[in-house]
């Protein structure tokens, strides 16, 4: 089959999808990827703002590469790319076949109801150029299916994988005086780095570290010198190697607004952390209500921050490994002809 992976940019597709461009290729399909960035096959150079003019523009060039390239499949990833992707195949007779994976509908049980309109308005008006959904969690599959957000069937799996052989490093063992919390993630209003940033004005005796880079890290630093804090909080910019960080912290936390179903609290749960994370969609999914608290909750953060020594839990992480995961979407991902039958039993599917 000819196949295209979309996703609103380059970072997205290398993070997360080279083990399946790669299995696809090496089963003879023909694999092209449409994203932002160097390396895509389609550059296509999407503006965060998702109802820009520049989005609108894209429309039409999209819809002229799949006129011309005809592609029998598109998987999407990303709320960006897939809405105007979607957008674009309206009024194409002969569409490919269109499978839409959600890492995270950006709406949910915890936004507003004007930002839930917003968001599920948008799902509605592509619900004909979808015709099946991966969703990686149990409100989001009960987003979709109550929706009718596609025309076929929703799906729900156990993430993209995690490549567990790179989490097994070396612990450096240092000698600290402080109790060390770390947090992966794109410096965003989504991970709202902000709020552990602010807790940190409480929290005399903990250090911080915010690992990776994006739009909001030169606010944050701003807030981190002004409130004096540039001595116990740290933000590293864009690594490879995020798991070593994870890896050498006393104490996972996260204060996201929105998931999939997230790796760096599956990393964190396979190197055997201590985690205290925000009650959401996705972190919910993988975590006990004694490691979850309210989001934005200052003072429920700060006493389960207080309270991780008397939680201890076992996690079950092997079922999210990429050796694992990596098969079972790869079945979900070549069911994407209607004249084929599903490979996979349904009870061998996770339906919530």
């Amino acid at each position: 089959m000819k196949i295209f992976i979309a996703a609103s940019n380059m970072m997205h597709i290398n993070n997360f999808h080279r083990p399946y461009i790669d299995k696809l290729r090496a089963e003879g399909h023909q694999v092209y990827i449409m994203a932002s960035g160097e390396g895509a096959d389609f550059n296509i150079g999407f503006e965060k703002r998702s109802l820009s003019f520049t989005n609108f523009k894209l429309s039409r060039q999209i819809k002229d590469i799949i006129n011309k390239e005809k592609p029998d499949v598109i998987y999407l990833h990303t709320t960006l790319a897939a809405f105007w992707i979607r957008m674009a195949l309206k009024g194409i007779k002969k569409r490919p076949y269109v499978i839409n994976t959600v890492h995270g509908y950006l709406f949910g049980n915890s936004s507003g109801r004007m930002h839930n309109f917003v968001y599920l308005t948008c799902e509605r008006l592509v619900k004909k150029q979808t015709d099946d959904i991966i969703v990686m969690n149990k409100e989001d599959y009960e987003i979709a299916t109550k929706n009718k957000l596609c025309l076929g069937n929703v799906y729900s799996s156990n993430g993209m994988g995690v490549s567990f052989k790179e989490c097994d490093v070396p612990l450096k063992n240092e000698r600290k005086d402080k109790i060390a919390l770390a947090y992966v993630g794109e410096i965003s209003k989504r991970k709202n780095q902000i709020f552990l940033v602010q807790a940190m004005k409480q929290l005399e005796r903990y250090t911080l570290t915010l690992v990776g880079d994006g739009d909001e890290r030169s606010r944050i630093e701003e807030y981190i010198n002004k409130e004096g804090l540039s001595d116990r909080v740290f933000i590293t910019g864009f690594t490879s190697k995020a798991y070593e960080y994870i890896m050498n912290c006393d104490i996972y936390v996260s204060a996201s607004r929105i998931e999939g179903l997230p790796f760096n609290i599956i990393e964190a749960m396979y190197l055997k952390k201590p985690i205290v994370a925000s009650d959401i969609k996705g972190q919910r999914d993988l975590l006990p209500k004694e490691m979850l608290y309210p989001l934005n909750n200052m003072g429920e953060f700060i006493e389960h921050l207080k309270n991780t020594n008397a939680v201890r839990v076992e996690y079950d992480v092997q079922k999210y490994s990429l050796d694992k995961v990596l098969g079972e979407n790869m079945e979900l991902y070549l069911m994407c002809k209607k004249e084929m039958q599903p490979t996979v039993a349904k009870e061998q599917l996770t339906v919530y």
